[in-house]
């Protein structure tokens, strides 16, 4: 579920008249400039596109191809939708195929879950083409799993969260996409088994090895349509469960669950690997960044969390202490977006780059400040980076395609960097519809990238196990490391309607320079 609902607007001799929110803190950090980083990033459209726009779909990597499936194909869903027996979620736009890409050749595949030959039930359709599922992909990258999601029960014609673990033969899957005859059919590709314990939409699978659970972190159960007054129910958990699984038979062992936590009511949001020296080894964990909703409390004006949650192996946590001033209240980024890791041992820092998406605060010259005809994009002044200007709330998370740092020094401080490079500027081949009551969009609109999107790594790069690349040993030299697919694109920093937005099939090519 990807709902937009405020911003920060970030400059104090710019007011636009727009309510407060309820951010966890009341202040975010300052982002620093990129000069102290020991490399840059370069984004660039890749030479080839997918086959169809995409958002919110689990994908799995094999053999240096790419398998997408669930998600959807339209733009944001309604965010304005206030008739409950109206639905935000046409399952019209739920993606009912499944896609194979090839990178190096640019060349892709589909076929459709209604194929005949699929052998697949209406039900087991309805499980595959899901919102927002988690997901994880094992080690040996033979296996993709797949928990929960939101979308349509055709039988009953309702929309709800599942609570089924689907295991997709990911090698038999790609052949019967790209091999119409003599492969197995798409069931004989998967396993599936239910419990309670799945049912969430939103949040992040993780396995850190073999020897640790499975941890369905954040995310919501949410059930029926989705309207302006709706909630779902937030896990508040970082859940542990054992997945039994032999390749023919599928079970689910929750262990012991912790209880439920009020900070950590979040979902969509980046819950990132993280490479830490302890004494002379180097261990692997996880930090969740921001997220969505603080509860609406204070005039039904939820917010965003800002302060990271940090996450060992078994799934034990906890969030870092907002009443600390070293503490990062993070600024820029704070939704679902493409992610990339890098570690140095050089310089005993970890740092994870995120790609634009949905931001607390953006960066502008303040030109737009109480002029644009749009009086939304007005609370998107934005914060320039000036003496003087200081950081306050405001309205609405706009889109962005601003590019930071989150990096984490050998003492555990987090800081957050402002990169000089942002998603290229692209234009709509044909400008959206203008929406009821507001001006037509400008000639000169363009698309902001990032909202539910993906990056996938290069696989033939150095890494730690949980494939955090190691900086110091790339080549002194431009190096591509992966490409970012798929997701949100908009023709607006704050929707109107959902001609705003539509699914992206660009692709982006991603290099990172060592300094």
């Amino acid at each position: 579920m990807r709902i937009l609902f405020l911003l920060l607007t970030v400059m104090i001799n710019c007011y636009a008249q727009c309510p407060p929110c309820t951010n966890q803190t009341p202040n975010v950090t300052e982002p620093l400039s990129e000069d102290s980083l020991p490399y840059r990033v370069t984004l660039e459209l890749a030479d080839f596109i997918l086959p169809a726009g995409l958002h919110s779909f689990a994908y799995a990597v094999y053999q240096g191809e790419w398998l997408f499936i669930a998600g959807r194909t339209n733009g944001l869903h309604d965010v304005n939708n206030t008739d409950p027996t109206e639905n935000s979620f046409p399952p019209s736009a739920q993606n009912t195929l499944v896609y194979v890409v090839n990178p190096t050749t640019g060349k892709s595949y589909f076929r459709s879950l209604y194929d005949p030959s699929s052998h697949l039930s209406q039900a087991q359709i309805d499980l595959l083409s899901v919102s927002n599922p988690l997901f994880h992909q094992t080690k040996n990258k033979k296996v993709l799993y797949l928990v929960g999601g939101y979308g349509i029960d055709n039988l009953t014609n309702t929309m709800g969260t599942k609570s089924t673990l689907t295991a997709i033969d990911v090698p038999n899957l790609i052949k019967w996409v790209k091999k119409p005859t003599g492969s197995k059919s798409a069931l004989k590709c998967m396993r599936f088994t239910s419990h309670p314990i799945l049912q969430l939409t939103g949040g992040v699978m993780l396995q850190a090895d073999e020897h640790q659970p499975h941890l369905l972190a954040f995310g919501q159960n949410f059930d029926g349509n989705y309207t302006t007054a709706s909630n779902g129910t937030y896990s508040r958990q970082i859940r542990p469960i054992q997945i039994i699984d032999d390749g023919k038979t599928l079970f689910v062992h929750p262990h012991k669950q912790p209880d439920p936590n009020p900070n950590y009511r979040r979902r969509d949001l980046n819950v990132v690997p993280i490479i830490k020296k302890q004494e002379n080894t180097y261990i692997t964990s996880y930090t969740a960044l921001s997220g969505v909703f603080t509860p609406p409390d204070i005039d039904d004006t939820p917010g965003a969390w800002t302060v990271p949650i940090e996450i060992n192996r078994d799934g034990s946590s906890k969030m870092l202490d907002p009443n600390d001033p070293n503490t990062l209240a993070q600024a820029m980024n704070n939704y679902s977006c493409p992610t990339l890791g890098l570690y140095s041992q050089k310089a005993k820092k970890m740092y994870t780059l995120l790609f634009g998406g949905i931001s607390v605060s953006t960066i502008s010259d303040g030109s737009n400040c109480n002029t644009d005809p749009n009086p939304q994009n007005n609370c998107c002044t934005a914060w320039v980076p000036a003496s003087g200007n200081v950081f306050s709330t405001c309205c609405n998370l706009p889109f962005t395609n601003d590019i930071t740092t989150i990096q984490i020094d050998e003492n555990g401080t987090y800081t957050q960097h402002l990169m000089s490079e942002k998603y290229p500027i692209i234009h709509p081949n044909q400008l959206p519809p203008t929406c009821p009551g507001f001006p037509a969009p400008p000639s000169n609109t363009q698309y902001w990238f990032g909202a539910n999107a993906v990056f996938i790594p290069n696989e033939n790069l150095p890494t730690y196990p949980n494939e955090v690349i190691a900086l110091d040993k790339l080549k002194k030299v431009p190096t591509c490391v992966g490409y970012i697919a798929g997701g949100i694109a908009s023709t607006i920093l704050d929707t109107n309607c959902d001609t705003d937005t539509t699914s992206s099939y660009y692709v982006f090519k991603v290099t990172i320079s060592p300094r």
